[in-house]
């Protein structure tokens, strides 16, 4: 959740990076003038109560045709709340509920220790994976897209290791503050990513909505995974 306003002259080269043990640098190499972008944007998205948009899954893989999924998300502070094609999940302060609507099915898990991250981009956290000091991250130019000036800013994780992806690739909207996609490319060749469609901060959401109620999924088998 961050963005940030930079111009053409300020842009950086991503400074040499070192693969020594897995390791190509360390997160304070990062371009500085990439870093307040994504503090920006989060800057603004975490100044809202609450937030919802609509959203695009993408997946590629090699050698067949890419994959579109649509879905939805609502957010207000660690409470996340998210749909996508036949699966459903619920964060809040007990667990992380899992729903699988095609199976009929519950699967209820532990929330992530502090600081803990499984590597992966997902819809529940796909305004805060960037932060932390996992990532370093440059500017790599702009691109247009429908008359808006984009800017284009790259990850790569300091472990390669410890992460899914060899790199990820940023798009933010430098008017708006916001984050228009965010591409992932994985070590086999796939990538997936996501476009988000114009969130809505301060959006009104029901009473209810982070609430995991069993009533609300009648006939569902529900497991609970946490230990």
């Amino acid at each position: 959740m961050k963005a940030i306003l930079i111009t053409l002259s300020l842009l950086i080269a991503f400074l040499p990076l070192s693969a020594q043990d897995g390791y190509y640098g360390k997160a304070s190499d990062s371009d500085p003038a990439a870093k307040q972008i994504l503090e920006q944007i989060r800057d603004k998205y975490d100044g809202f109560n609450t937030l919802a948009a609509n959203f695009r899954l993408e997946l590629q893989f090699p050698g067949q045709p890419a994959e579109i999924q649509r879905g939805t998300l609502s957010r207000q502070g660690d409470l996340v709340r998210f749909k996508l094609g036949d699966q459903e999940g619920i964060i809040n302060k007990e667990a992380a509920y899992f729903i699988l609507h095609a199976s009929k099915e519950v699967q209820i898990n532990d929330l992530p220790a502090p600081g803990e991250t499984t590597g992966m981009l997902t819809p529940q956290n796909l305004f805060s994976f960037y932060e932390g000091d996992q990532y370093i991250f440059a500017l790599q130019g702009e691109e247009v897209q429908d008359g808006n000036r984009l800017m284009v800013i790259e990850m790569k994780p300091v472990d390669r290791n410890a992460s899914d992806f060899t790199k990820l690739r940023l798009l933010v909207d430098d008017k708006r503050k916001e984050i228009v996609s965010v591409r992932a490319f994985s070590r086999d060749g796939s990538t997936y990513a996501f476009f988000l469609d114009t969130p809505r901060g301060n959006a009104p959401l029901a009473d209810g909505t982070f609430t995991f109620s069993k009533a609300e999924f009648p006939g569902y088998h529900v497991e609970d995974l946490r230990f």
